[in-house]
């Protein structure tokens, strides 16, 4: 039975306790207790939970506050034997607030209920409100984005428990969970929500444009690239490369703008979960001690190897060291097979694409084809010598012919079954080469938690069916999940942790790699012989990054904060530097060959961090994102995500669990300014989309309620993006700037004088905007609105 229909009986088994309730004249209390907590948890679908009373707000006590994902509707409860004077007919409807309300005495309490009610909803944030007297409900928009005020707009009526009943589909349409996160009132009863102006952007011909380079631009990017981005794709080059540039987790970054706690407590929930079971897979350069123990014996405990780290934290090239360097002496001459489930893998199903991966990894990497007939006679013997005793083994003297067909018939139906094969060959490659197989399944964290959840089944499988050691990588928020009550929630793995290093220490060492084997050369030894490059000019760009990277404080911060962990993200946004159409290349390099040092300044890096290969700034390609973004025509907007970044980092560092903060704290605070749990959702949304919030699950009072943590990228968009004036200037043509007047003066312009002027202008109008939002200790736009100015003349002075 489905939800809609255990509500749909639901409904018709409280119709007789409604007639109790008014033929009893219940009082606001009985219709609460009695009726309205069935009507909503048991009817609507509503968790318990999710339903709150008694609720405080400055004018008085709402009776009932909805919501899970931030409330979402107050309900007002007035007693049973009081009528609302609704027009009787067919159905439930829609009618004009007004008509409800004026001349009779019932249409003046009506009234003065559906004030009560939206007052209080708009006390909370809350844009749907319900004024209910245990058989007759009215629902209609507290608060309103058409320019109407709530009474006078229309509202949902029904003006009879039998009216729910029999409409039961429009009541759940509307007021179930489903309903009100469709926005199905607002879609019934708004006129039309007005939606902001176009920002710049829609202004400009060519956006987002593209940033042309000069040839000494496109030749360093190139060179940048096969330096720093390709030197583990090199085969000459691997080990020595694994050895002199992994990193390993050691200190936490001093530059981080986020709280040490909250960057210490990355795998602290782990411990609640599997005490005992998680080690550190390394750390100062030492691999973790009963690693490689554990590589030896998790063939025989059947169980799987979890490696945990978040994207980009370095599983990959972990498991390449372990490989080829940590562990060589340890693994030997085993078959080391790499699984690889990256998003852009390409295969049918999951477990299809691991058992082709070992056949093919097995013949290209080993010169193994397990497939071969021969092998398989190997590997079948003693199924083969069953089969002689069976009765078509019999045709081995009677007809040598029909034997061999037979025979080949036999053995295809034994391999047909690849995953019990390839298990039957990894036990004869053990006891007659003596060599260990090692599997790893790698980037899974790189698809959804589904599919991650079945790879970690496959993977348990494959312990336990194979003679090999499994390792498996996953995200930690899914290893939390299913951990819980998902996939793995049956198991006992053994988990190492792997956290990423100090993104400059990685830096460091993939430029000096770089910078040897240009001194030494000239190129690199994987390039052809005949093949060499003018690369004076990429090493002197390279000797600015490695100076800078040791004492440039502004600039590893960015790259620490922004990177947020991600050692991908962090090399990325350093070889898109070397040779950026943003950057003046031959200034950088004449500078340092003539004094031998060249700082780079903030808004430099900023500009190629944030415009890319574009030549305006556009969020759908920049891994900075919008603070200043508006989805509604309302002015409070502009501010939403730094209070929200704000609310949940200040909450997280003080008195919050590993620095998490509960969906429900930062609706019900956020909403108490104002905003909509749409607008708040939607913040939300956009703030894990551009790393700036990572989500989980909490595990502890509430196993399921969703959690939100402040990364360093989040932390720093807000605290230090949103006070320059390199920041203003980019994003300002993705700004929907909602005065009309304003809007008009702001205009595409390339000389910095007019671009200071813009900004300038645009400070006034964020100045202008915030009178809208209610005071909140969380944020304050009046010390970044200073501070940007202060920036503004900085840049000013330093040009002139």
């Amino acid at each position: 039975m489905s939800q809609y229909e255990r509500g749909y009986a639901a409904m018709l088994e409280l119709l007789p306790d409604i007639d109790v309730t008014i033929q009893s004249d219940s009082n606001e209390a009985d219709t609460r207790f009695q009726v309205i907590d069935r009507l909503l948890v048991d009817v609507l679908g509503w968790p318990r939970q999710a339903v709150k009373t008694e609720r405080h707000t400055e004018t008085g006590y709402i009776d009932y506050l909805v919501g899970s994902a931030g409330s979402q509707f107050v309900v007002e409860a007035k007693r049973t034997g009081r009528y609302f004077e609704l027009p009787v007919g067919n159905g439930s409807s829609v009618v004009p607030i007004k008509s409800l309300t004026s001349g009779s005495a019932e249409g003046k309490e009506l009234h003065k209920a559906l004030e009560q009610a939206a007052r209080y909803a708009q006390e909370r944030g809350v844009s749907v409100a319900c004024v209910f007297n245990g058989h007759q409900l009215v629902a209609f928009l507290a608060s309103r984005t058409d320019g109407l005020a709530p009474l006078d707009g229309r509202a949902m009526i029904f003006p009879s428990a039998e009216t729910m009943y029999d409409d039961f589909l429009v009541l759940w349409n509307h007021l179930s969970p489903d309903g009100v996160a469709s926005r199905g009132l607002h879609k019934l009863l708004q006129t039309g929500m007005p939606l902001p102006p176009e920002p710049l952007s829609y202004r400009l011909a060519d956006y987002p444009g593209n940033q042309r380079r000069n040839q000494l631009q496109t030749s360093l990017q190139i060179m940048g690239e096969l330096f720093l981005g390709d030197l583990e794709d090199s085969k000459e080059l691997h080990e020595e490369f694994l050895r002199t540039c992994y990193a390993t987790s050691g200190a936490l970054s001093q530059y981080a703008e986020v709280s040490r706690q909250i960057l210490a407590s990355r795998y602290e929930l782990l411990e609640s979960l599997a005490p005992g079971s998680t080690t550190e897979a390394s750390r100062k350069g030492e691999i973790a001690s009963g690693l490689t123990a554990d590589v030896m014996q998790a063939a025989l405990s059947n169980r799987p190897i979890i490696l945990l780290g978040d994207v980009g934290s370095g599983k990959s090239t972990f498991i390449d060291r372990l490989v080829n360097v940590d562990a060589k002496d340890v693994l030997g001459d085993s078959l080391s097979i790499y699984v690889d489930f990256g998003a852009g893998a390409n295969f049918n199903t999951l477990n299809e694409h691991v058992l082709e991966s070992c056949v093919a990894q097995l013949r290209d990497k080993y010169d193994i084809n397990v497939l071969a007939a021969s092998f398989a006679e190997n590997v079948l013997r003693r199924e083969l010598k069953y089969f002689d005793e069976s009765p078509a083994g019999a045709y081995k003297t009677l007809d040598a012919a029909r034997y061999a067909v037979a025979r080949v018939e036999f053995l295809q139906g034994e391999m047909a079954d690849r995953s019990a094969y390839l298990g039957k060959a990894f036990d004869w490659l053990n006891r007659s080469w003596h060599r260990q197989v090692v599997i790893f399944l790698d980037n899974v964290d790189q698809r959804d938690p589904q599919d991650q959840n079945s790879v970690f089944l496959i993977s348990n499988e494959l312990a336990q069916t194979w003679p090999a050691t499994v390792f498996v990588s996953l995200r930690p928020e899914t290893f939390y999940a299913s951990q819980r009550d998902g996939a793995i929630s049956g198991y006992y793995p053994r988990v190492f942790t792997i956290s990423p290093p100090r993104a400059d220490v990685m830096l460091k060492r993939r430029i000096d790699f770089a910078l040897d084997q240009l001194r030494d050369t000239g190129r690199l030894r994987s390039f052809p012989a005949n093949v060499s490059i003018d690369s004076e000019s990429l090493e002197l760009f390279l000797q600015v990054l490695r100076d800078n990277l040791g004492s440039n404080a502004m600039f590893i911060r960015m790259i620490d904060n922004m990177a947020g962990g991600n050692m991908r993200l962090a090399l990325r946004f350093v070889t898109d530097f070397i040779g950026s159409g943003h950057v003046d290349t031959q200034k950088i390099i004449d500078i340092q060959r003539r004094f031998g040092s060249y700082t780079i300044p903030e808004h430099e890096f900023l500009r190629s961090l944030m415009f890319g290969d574009n030549r305006y700034y556009s969020p759908d390609f920049s891994p900075v994102p919008n603070l200043w973004r508006v989805a509604r025509k309302d002015p409070k907007e502009h501010f939403l995500l730094p209070i929200l970044l704000a609310f949940v980092q200040k909450t997280g560092e003080v008195d919050a669990e590993h620095g998490y903060v509960a969906a429900e704290g930062v609706y019900e605070n956020i909403q108490s300014l104002g905003f909509e749990a749409t607008q708040i959702t939607d913040a939300i949304d956009y703030a894990v989309q551009f790393r700036l919030l990572e989500s989980s699950r909490r595990y502890g009072r509430l196993a399921h309620e969703e959690v939100f943590r402040i990364t360093t990228s989040g932390a720093y968009a807000y605290r230090v993006l949103a006070k320059r004036f390199t920041y203003l200037d980019g994003v300002t043509v993705d700004i929907p700037v909602l005065d009309d007047d304003l809007r008009r003066r702001v205009v595409d312009v390339w000389q910095l004088p007019d671009r200071l002027a813009r900004a300038e202008l645009m400070v006034d109008y964020l100045d202008s905007e915030w009178s809208y939002v209610p005071s909140t200790p969380a944020f304050d736009w009046a010390t970044y609105s200073g501070d940007l100015r202060a920036d503004i003349a900085k840049v000013r002075e330093r040009s002139s």
